[in-house]
């Protein structure tokens, strides 16, 4: 598996969860960067009739909320779920990444490491916050520490993907303060491409 292509520069953006990957995912667009979520991908994939079938054999759950908590409550059906999806969110990443000619394109894979992805990449960016900043989005977005800690287990500890970046973005502040640091990381990122 391979995202880079000739003249064009594709970066792989992950981070801690919510450390505000998604909002540095706009903040790429704003720029003028092509962008893919891969949580939108596998929303799309799973919805297939055959897939949605597969996950339910696989999961013994048919409905979103089943699925999550079975695959947050047992690294086995995990595994299981990975193998069955990012075969197919590679594949449709690679696809919609050779209809489009923008010169940045950005990937927000949020198991980016996990899935051994990052040499399919030019570079790649990881979004961190402290845990203090963490706790304050906990509360703001309503959700439960035990579900936070649940999800946060299924993926590297933040430091290690923080360490294992090309790239590291502290968002500890405001959006749009996260907003500049891409920008600024984006007309980095065009002089490097003009060299």
């Amino acid at each position: 598996m391979n995202f880079k292509t000739r003249n064009h520069l594709v970066l792989g953006l992950t981070g801690g969860l919510l450390c505000g990957k998604s909002t540095a995912l706009q903040a790429f667009a704003r720029c003028g960067a092509f962008t893919l979520s891969c949580d939108e991908l596998v929303r799309e994939i799973s919805a297939r009739p055959a897939i949605k079938r597969q996950i339910a054999a696989l999961t013994g759950a048919a409905e979103k909320e089943g699925v999550a908590r079975k695959i947050f409550a047992s690294a086995a059906a995990r595994k299981k779920l990975e193998v069955l999806l990012h075969p197919l969110v590679a594949k449709e990443i690679e696809k919609r990444l050779k209809k489009n000619t923008a010169s940045l394109r950005v990937v927000e894979v949020p198991l980016l490491f996990e899935a051994g992805w990052q040499d399919a990449f030019d570079w790649t960016v990881c979004i961190a916050a402290p845990s203090a900043v963490l706790k304050q989005r906990l509360t703001a977005r309503n959700m439960g520490k035990t579900d936070f800690l649940r999800r946060s287990r299924a993926q590297y500890p933040l430091q290690r993907k923080m360490a294992l970046a090309d790239v590291r973005l502290l968002n500890d502040t405001t959006e749009q303060a996260l907003q500049e640091k891409i920008a600024q990381l984006c007309r980095a990122f065009t002089i490097y491409q003009s060299k």
